[in-house]
C-alpha cells in the first residue's frame, strides 16, 4: 500500500471532544430549522489520523449510499450540511422521510456493504432522539477484529488502536483495489468489443465481414474478449497493489509476462486455437497495469486529462529493458517474424511503441480520436478515422507480414499524405476501396486494430467512474 493514501494530520483528544460538541450543535440546528428526521454521518476510523485520501474516498462512498437510500425511499433533502476538518469529514441531511425507514436502510448498508463496519449513520427523530438498532430488531454492532459486540471490546480495550487502524486500512485497501481492478479490466473488455464492432475496418474482422481472415469472425473475437477479461482484471490488480517506485517497475512487468503467457493459453483454448488477441494481451495488459499503478501510486483520477502523459511515463519505466532481446539479433540468427523485421529493417513494432511510452496512441491517436468524436458525434466514425491514422503512421508488423516491407511502406506513405489533406468525411469515404484492396491482397493491419482498442479503453476510462456503492 502506498503511504500517500494513508497520510494525514494527527489530532488529539481535546479536538475530538470539541468536534463531538460541534456535531451535536449542527444536529440541533438542523432539527430546529427543519423539524424532520436528520441523518448524521461519520466514519469509524481508529487512531489519531482521521483524514487521509483513503478516508476522503470512503466518506464520498458513504454520502453516495445515503443519497441512494433517499432516492429509493422517495425522500427529499431539505438541507445538506458538511463539516470537513482534520477531526474527520461529517455529513448531515435534513430529510422528508420517516426516521425509522431511512435508519433501516442505512443499517442494512452497515451490515451488508464490505466497508459498512466503517460507516456510522445516526438518524435523529424530530424530537432529537436517536433511532436505535435494537428498536428496529437489529443486533449490536460487532467488533472490527474479533466479531464480538463492539461495546464490550471498546470498554475493555481488547484491541489496541494500532490493531484497529491496521485492520481498517487493510479493509479499505482490499476493497478499493478489488473494485478498481474490475472496473479497469471490464473497460478493456468493453474496448475490445467496441473495436471488433467498429465497421468498416479495412482487412479486419467487423460486424459485416471477416476482412482478410478465413479462420476467424466477430463471434471469435467476442468469445476471446470475454475469456481474457479476468486477465485484464489481474493486470490492473497487479498495478494497483505494486508498491514499488518507478525505477522498480520492470519487476512489475515480469509479473505481467507470467500472466500474459497464461492468458495466451486461455485465449487459444477459448477460440479453439485461433490467435485473436495476442497483441492486445501484451499492450492491453500493460495499459491495465499502468492505469492501476497510476491510480494507486500517484492517486491519479483515471478520468483526468493528465492520465495519458502519466501512463506514458509509467509504460516507459515498466518496459525499459524490452528491446534488450534484439541487441544481438542478426539476419542469420533471426527466427521469428518480429526478429527478422528488426534484423533487416530495424523495425521494433509494438515493442518499440511500448519502449517509447506508446506515443502514437497516447499523444497522437487518442487526442485525434477526441477531436474526431467532437466533430462527428460518433464513436464509430472517430474510431475509423483513428484507425486510418494508425495504419498510416505506426509500425504495424501485421501489415508488413501480411504484405511485404515495400508494399507496407508504400501504403503508409500514401495514406499518411492523404490524411494530412482531407477532412473526416473524405477519410471515411475511402474505407470501402481500401478494404477491397486489403482483402484482395490478404492484408490485415492487426497492430493498428490493437491500438484502436487501446484508444477506446482510454476514452472509456475518461467517461466512467468506478462503482463502489454495492
Amino acid at each position: 500500500m502506498h503511504t500517500c493514501w494513508t497520510q494525514g494530520p494527527s489530532i488529539g483528544l481535546s479536538e475530538m471532544l470539541d468536534a463531538r460538541e460541534q456535531r451535536v450543535k449542527i444536529q440541533q440546528e438542523l432539527l430546529k430549522e427543519h423539524p424532520a428526521c436528520v441523518v448524521s454521518f461519520t466514519l469509524n476510523i481508529a487512531g489519531p489520523v482521521k483524514v487521509t485520501p483513503f478516508t476522503k474516498w470512503l466518506y464520498t462512498l458513504g454520502i453516495r449510499l445515503i443519497q441512494q437510500g433517499i432516492s429509493e425511499k422517495n425522500g427529499q433533502i431539505l438541507k445538506k450540511t458538511e463539516k470537513k476538518t482534520d477531526t474527520g469529514w461529517e455529513g448531515f441531511f435534513a430529510l422528508s422521510l420517516e426516521a425509522k425507514a431511512i435508519k433501516t436502510y442505512l443499517i442494512c448498508q452497515e451490515e451488508s456493504h464490505p466497508l459498512g463496519r466503517l460507516f456510522d449513520f445516526d438518524v435523529l427523530c424530530p424530537d432529537g432522539t436517536k433511532v436505535s438498532r435494537q428498536e428496529l430488531g437489529f443486533p449490536e454492532r460487532t467488533c472490527l477484529i474479533c466479531g464480538n459486540p463492539a461495546f464490550l471490546c471498546g470498554r475493555s480495550r481488547t484491541h489496541s488502536a494500532r490493531e484497529l487502524q491496521q485492520k481498517t486500512l487493510e479493509m479499505m485497501n482490499t476493497f478499493y483495489q478489488s473494485r478498481m481492478s474490475v472496473h479497469i479490466g471490464n473497460l478493456m473488455q468493453k474496448a475490445l468489443l467496441y473495436e471488433v464492432n467498429t465497421t468498416l475496418k479495412p482487412g479486419l474482422v467487423d460486424r459485416i465481414h471477416n476482412g482478410s481472415h478465413q479462420d476467424m469472425c466477430r463471434s471469435t473475437f467476442v468469445t476471446s474478449a470475454y475469456a481474457l477479461t479476468p486477465y485484464f482484471i489481474s493486470c490492473a490488480l497487479v498495478g494497483l497493489s505494486f508498491d514499488g517506485s518507478l525505477e522498480e517497475l520492470p519487476t512489475l512487468f515480469q509479473q505481467l509476462r507470467v500472466l500474459g503467457k497464461q492468458a495466451e493459453i486461455t485465449m487459444l483454448n477459448a477460440t479453439k486455437g485461433i490467435n485473436t488477441h495476442k497483441g492486445i494481451i501484451f499492450s492491453g495488459g500493460i495499459f491495465c497495469a499502468a492505469a492501476g499503478y497510476a491510480n494507486s501510486a500517484f492517486q491519479v483520477d483515471l478520468k483526468s486529462p493528465a492520465l495519458p502523459k502519466i501512463l506514458s511515463s509509467i509504460c516507459q519505466s515498466m518496459v525499459s529493458g524490452i528491446l534488450e532481446d534484439y541487441k544481438n539479433i542478426t539476419p542469420d540468427t533471426a527466427r521469428t517474424h518480429g526478429e527478422k523485421l528488426y534484423a533487416y529493417y530495424g523495425i521494433t513494432g509494438i515493442r518499440g511503441e511500448a519502449h517509447e511510452g506508446f506515443p502514437h496512441v497516447l499523444f497522437s491517436g487518442y487526442p485525434g480520436f477526441q477531436r474526431a468524436y467532437k466533430a462527428t458525434c460518433s464513436l464509430t466514425k472517430a474510431g475509423l478515422t483513428t484507425l486510418l491514422y494508425y495504419i498510416g503512421n505506426a509500425e504495424d508488423t501485421n501489415l508488413i507480414i501480411r504484405s511485404d516491407y515495400e508494399t507496407a511502406n508504400r501504403i503508409q506513405k500514401s495514406l499518411s499524405a492523404f490524411l494530412n489533406h482531407s477532412d473526416y468525411e473524405e477519410q471515411l469515404s475511402i474505407l470501402p476501396a481500401l478494404d477491397n484492396y486489403f482483402v484482395s491482397q490478404n492484408i490485415s493491419p492487426g497492430g493498428s486494430a490493437d491500438m484502436l482498442a487501446l484508444t477506446y479503453f482510454l476514452y472509456f476510462l475518461s467517461q466512467k467512474d468506478c462503482w463502489f456503492e454495492n
